[in-house]
């Protein structure tokens, strides 16, 4: 039976179809079938301040990096977030400006986060439009995904987080750590004792 040039053709591209090729196209597809879901933007709640100045995040970034480290630092540190006494996006985006070989895969990965959507990325909507229940579940979901490109965003917002929450002064109440020794305000002797 002879086989058509279209029929090769769609042999062909079923071949080269594996699976990581399909799920990006699932997500691509789910993403722009949901697009007006993520054209609205931020809640303001999320965005950076007026006047901001972003050097590598975009305001959107900015924002998933703002809900996300608030999942991710618990109920304390979640309070010193959303008023804004550590902005972590603002830390993140200054840190981000410093290690530019990272900027662009972390901003990736929150721009994944947030338009990501199912089988990717358990979620329909964007990660900032979802209540603090179904954040933490997407985050959960990323940690566990089998996925290395899912665990992986995990790891490097979390890390992120981390850095830029647990780094600023503001959380030092929270931790008991005095600051960076030798800096002039703590000593080597403050170190020594208990």
């Amino acid at each position: 039976m002879m086989t058509s040039p279209a029929e090769l053709d769609v042999v062909r591209a079923a071949r080269a179809l594996d699976r990581r090729t399909v799920l990006r196209l699932l997500a691509a597809v789910g993403a722009g079938a949901l697009l007006p879901a993520g054209c609205g933007g931020a809640p303001s709640a999320l965005a950076p301040p007026p006047g901001a100045s972003l050097a590598v995040l975009s305001p959107r970034t900015y924002a998933v990096m703002t809900a996300a480290a608030m999942r991710l630092v618990g109920p304390k540190g979640a309070a010193l977030v959303a008023d804004r006494t550590i902005d972590v996006g603002l830390l993140a985006d200054a840190w981000l400006a410093g290690t530019p070989a990272i900027a662009g895969p972390i901003g990736q990965a929150l721009l994944l986060l947030e338009f990501g959507v199912w089988p990717l990325v358990g979620k329909l909507r964007p990660f900032t439009a979802l209540d603090t229940a179904s954040q933490d579940a997407v985050l959960r979901g990323c940690m566990t995904s089998r996925l290395d490109t899912m665990r992986a965003v995990f790891r490097g917002v979390r890390s992120l987080a981390m850095v830029t929450f647990y780094g600023a002064p503001a959380s030092r109440a929270l931790t008991g750590f005095p600051g960076p020794f030798g800096s002039g305000t703590v000593t080597i002797a403050d170190a020594m004792s208990d």
